[in-house]
């Protein structure tokens, strides 16, 4: 059993079966928690308290990826529960920001931005992913459309880093620079491209990126 966090039972178990990566029980127990009339905010505090605490095992190396990804799946169909009583009571959850993320151009990879969106939007981020081999344009296009705060850039090859670099500087040529934080994460990037590159924030996986954007959007 995890670390005791609620003292209303039910959240209590909504917890320890998001930290076990039970693959099963966290949607029937999110359906039992609102059959109970337990407040949704609540819910949802539990079902992330549990992801989180699955990010800091896989930082800590305590659990791996296919771990990571079942846990962010689960995540994911708890709060599909959840959503259509959010968006009756029109109640907004978590850190308010938006956030475009993409794979850049040359990389075909989705797995890490994936699990990235699924965390960010259970923090209450609001997410464009736009994909997979993104051209810089694209990506600075969308972030405007949509008034983004955030781009999160993942990169998996080396031969997509060049296209980050690309990004900055369009952003600097259309005088966009200021308006957007620009967050490099993916087994290709390094903290010191990131800051050569003039990103604003590093990011080494998807439970560190998540923290990183909260950060950011919350001011700190």
């Amino acid at each position: 059993m995890a670390d005791q966090k609620f003292d209303i039972g039910v959240l209590q178990e909504i917890y320890d079966a998001m930290v076990e990566i039970d693959d099963e029980k966290p949607p029937e127990l999110t359906k039992k928690a609102l059959s109970e009339g337990v407040d949704i905010l609540k819910i949802i505090d539990a079902l992330t308290a549990g992801i989180n605490k699955v990010g800091d095992k896989f930082e800590a190396m305590d659990c791996f990826l296919p771990e990571l990804i079942m846990a962010a799946g689960i995540m994911d169909e708890s709060m599909a529960i959840l959503q259509p009583e959010l968006e009756r009571l029109d109640i907004k959850t978590g850190t308010p920001g938006t956030i475009v993320i993409a794979n850049l151009q040359g990389d075909i990879h989705d797995i890490g931005r994936q699990i990235a969106t699924v965390m960010l939007r259970a923090a209450g981020i609001k997410v464009y992913d736009l994909g997979h081999d993104v051209k810089p344009d694209v990506a600075i296009d969308k972030a405007v459309e949509v008034k983004a705060d955030v781009i999160g850039l993942s990169s998996l090859l080396t031969t997509s880093l060049p296209f980050s670099r690309d990004m900055i500087n369009l952003l600097e040529e259309q005088g966009l620079r200021d308006q957007f934080q620009v967050i490099m994460g993916g087994g290709a990037v390094t903290p010191e491209f990131s800051e050569e590159i003039g990103a604003n924030g590093y990011a080494r996986d998807a439970a560190h990126g998540v923290r990183v954007i909260s950060e950011i959007l919350a001011g700190k």
